[in-house]
C-alpha cells in the first residue's frame, strides 16, 4: 500500500537517524589484541611505539618495526594524519584517548596554510605546490562547500569541458566560480598555439582553481583528493574501527580480493572524483567508501556515517576475467550512508570463461538509513539516470537462493530511482522485507526482477506487488 508520509513518521525518521549517528560517534575503541602499538601527532618514529608515552608520530612507523598479523595499531583520538594508511594482513587499526575520531586524511596538505596561491588569469588562481596524481574534488571548510572539477571530453576530437560544454584551452578557459583544473601535462587542443596544458612545459601536476579572491583568504581550511585510496587494504582478516577516513580521489576502504575485511564505527566522508580511465575519448571518473573488488568472505561494513561519496558508499563488485568469483557473508549493518550516487552498490558479471564459477551467498543489508542518492558530491556527474539508494544494475548477479536478504532499512529519497535490484533469473533476486521505501511525489520506485526489469513508478500498483509484500511505501509531499 502506498501512503502519504506524515509529519509524525518523518520526525520519528530523523530521530532514528540522529540516535545512530550519535551511536557510531561515541563508540568506544575495540578491546586490543596482541601486541598493541599507539601513534600520536607528538609522538617519535624512532621510539617502540608500545604505550602512549612512547607512541610513534607517523602511520607508516608499523612497516617499519615489524607490525604483524594479530597485533592492534591505535592512533590518537583529535589527531590528523596524511597520506593515508596501508592495512596490514591481521592487523587491527583503531583509537584511543578521548575526543572526536582520529583522522587519516589522503589530502597532502591544507591548501589554506600550506603553499601559495598565485593568479595567472583573472579570478584563475594557481596552487603553488604540485600534486602528481589525478585531484577528483577540493573541499572547502570541512566540507562546507566544494569545487567542481572541470574534466575534458575528447570524444568529438578536440577538448570540450564538463561545465561549460565548450572548447578547453587550458586554465584561461576557466570561468565559473568555485571550478577547478588539475593539468597533469600533455597537450589539451588541436592546432597551432593552441596546444597547450599550461603555462609553460614545468606547469605539470599544478591545480588551477576559478575563485572570485584569493582562496587561502577566502577558506580557512582547502582539502585535495588526489587519486589513491585513503585505507589502502593489503591483506585478510584487516579491521578498521573508529576512524575518520577523508578526502582521496579513489576509495576511503579499498581492497582487492580479501577475506575478514572489518569497518565499524568509522566516519567516511568526501571521497572519489578523480579519472579512472578514458573510454571512446571520454573521461570516467569513480570513488566509493568501501569497496572491495573481487571475491569475499566475512565482509563487513557495521554502524558508519558514509557520506558525500562520488560513487557508492558501500560496494562489493567484480565483472570480467575468467576466473571464479565467491562473495560470501557480507554484512552491511546500521550505517548511515547518504548523498552518495549509490548508497550500496553491488555487481557480479559472468566470467568470460563459462567454466568458473561465481555467486553469492549470505548477504545481508539490515538496518540501515540510506537516503539522499545523486545528492552531494556525485549530483555533477554527467550520467544522471543513474542514482538509486540500493544498486545491482543489470548483471548477472548470481546468488544462492534465499540467500541475500534486505530487512528493515529505510530509504529515503533518489534524484532517480529508490532501487536498481536485477539477476539474470527470478531466483537469485535477494528477499525484500521490513523495508520503509519514501520518495518525493512523481519520483520512481525503480527496477527490481529479472533482467532487463523495467522502471516502476511509486504508485499503489506498483506496491501491492508480490514481491513487495511486507514493506511500506510512503510518498513525501513536498509542500
Amino acid at each position: 500500500m502506498l501512503m502519504c508520509a506524515t509529519s509524525v513518521l518523518l520526525d520519528d525518521i530523523k530521530s532514528e537517524r540522529i540516535r545512530l549517528e550519535k551511536e557510531i560517534l561515541s563508540a568506544d575503541g575495540v578491546n586490543p589484541s596482541g601486541t598493541v602499538y599507539y601513534v600520536s601527532p607528538d609522538g617519535d618514529d624512532q621510539a617502540d611505539g608500545r604505550s602512549p608515552g612512547n607512541a610513534w608520530r607517523t602511520s607508516g612507523a608499523a612497516d617499519a618495526h615489524g607490525v604483524g598479523r594479530g597485533d592492534t595499531v591505535l592512533f590518537e583520538r583529535g589527531g590528523v594524519w596524511r597520506g593515508g594508511l596501508a592495512a596490514r594482513d591481521g592487523v587491527t587499526y583503531s583509537a584511543y584517548g578521548s575526543g572526536e575520531k582520529p583522522c587519516i586524511y589522503g589530502s597532502p596538505f591544507d591548501g589554506a596554510v600550506i603553499g601559495a596561491w598565485d593568479m595567472v588569469s583573472e579570478n584563475v588562481w594557481r596552487y603553488s605546490e604540485p600534486i602528481a596524481s589525478d585531484v577528483g574534488g577540493i573541499f572547502f571548510d570541512g566540507g562546507a562547500r566544494r569545487a567542481e572539477k572541470v574534466t575534458l571530453n575528447y570524444a568529438g576530437g578536440e577538448p570540450v569541458d564538463n561545465v561549460s560544454g565548450r572548447r578547453f584551452y587550458g586554465f584561461r578557459s576557466l570561468e565559473e566560480d568555485l571550478t577547478f583544473w588539475h593539468d597533469l601535462g600533455g597537450r589539451i587542443s588541436i592546432g597551432g598555439d593552441e596546444m597547450c596544458s599550461g603555462e609553460d612545459d614545468e606547469g605539470r601536476g599544478y591545480v588551477y582553481l576559478c575563485s572570485e579572491r584569493d582562496p587561502s583568504e577566502r577558506f580557512s581550511e582547502i582539502e585535495f583528493l588526489p587519486r589513491r585510496n585513503v585505507v589502502q587494504v593489503c591483506g585478510d582478516d584487516v579491521h578498521i574501527d573508529n576512524l575518520t577516513i577523508r578526502y582521496g580521489g579513489a576509495h576511503g576502504v579499498g581492497s582487492g580480493t580479501a577475506k575478514g575485511l572489518s569497518v565499524t564505527n568509522c566516519v567516511i566522508e568526501y571521497i572519489g572524483g578523480s579519472v579512472q580511465y578514458y573510454t571512446e575519448g571520454r573521461p570516467v571518473r569513480f570513488g566509493n567508501g568501501v569497496e572491495i573488488w573481487g571475491g569475499c568472505e566475512d565482509y563487513t561494513v557495521d554502524h558508519c556515517i558514509i557520506r558525500e561519496i562520488y560513487d557508492a558508499g558501500v560496494t562489493h563488485q567484480y565483472k570480467g576475467g575468467t576466473d571464479e568469483c565467491f562473495m560470501r557473508r557480507i554484512r552491511y549493518t546500521d550505517n548511515v550512508i547518504t548523498n552518495c550516487t549509490y548508497a550500496v552498490e553491488y555487481f557480479l558479471g559472468a566470467p568470460e570463461n563459462d567454466a568458473a564459477t561465481r555467486y553469492m551467498e549470505d548477504v545481508l543489508i539490515k538496518g540501515n538509513f540510506l537516503g539522499y542518492s545523486g545528492y552531494g558530491f556525485g549530483n555533477g556527474r554527467p550520467d544522471k539516470s543513474t542514482p538509486a539508494l540500493i544498486k545491482s544494475w543489470d548483471s548477472r548477479n548470481t546468488a544462492l537462493s534465499d540467500s541475500f536478504v534486505i530487512e528493515d532499512n529505510t530509504l529515503c529519497l533518489s534524484a532517480y530511482k529508490l532501487i536498481h535490484i536485477c539477476a539474470a533469473e527470478e531466483g537469485w533476486l535477494p528477499v525484500l522485507s521490513g523495508n520503509t521505501f519514501l520518495q518525493s511525489a512523481g519520483g520512481e520506485l525503480g527496477m527490481y526482477g529479472k533482467s532487463p526489469a523495467l522502471s516502476l513508478p511509486m504508485t499503489s500498483d506498483t506496491t501491492v506487488r508480490e514481491e513487495f509484500a511486507g514493506n511500506e511505501f510512503y510518498i513525501i509531499d513536498d509542500d
